[in-house]
């Protein structure tokens, strides 16, 4: 499993725009990935649970891979989440 921490630095927190993104990244692995931000897990892959996580600026969320592809998958969410959260 490959694991990294992302902190939300947009204003706007993790809004639809940006969880479609990691959306879109995460569906192009074979890989199980999950966020993690408090209490609340979300399947990165499913976009209405990612945003249910509710993650506000500020926000630490993890992600987890897991699967054949963990480190390309860790790997392209860590990008995007540098570049639009």
């Amino acid at each position: 499993m490959k694991s990294f921490e992302c902190k939300v630095q947009s204003f706007q927190g993790l809004h639809a725009q940006s969880a479609m993104r990691l959306t879109r990244e995460a569906q192009k692995y074979s890989s199980v990935i999950i966020a993690v931000y408090k209490e609340r897990r979300a399947n990165v892959k499913n976009v209405m649970e990612l945003m249910g996580l509710k993650a506000g600026k500020g926000a630490e969320i993890v992600f987890a891979a897991e699967g054949e592809d963990e480190e390309q998958a860790a790997e392209g969410l860590r990008e995007l989440c540098q570049r639009f959260l």
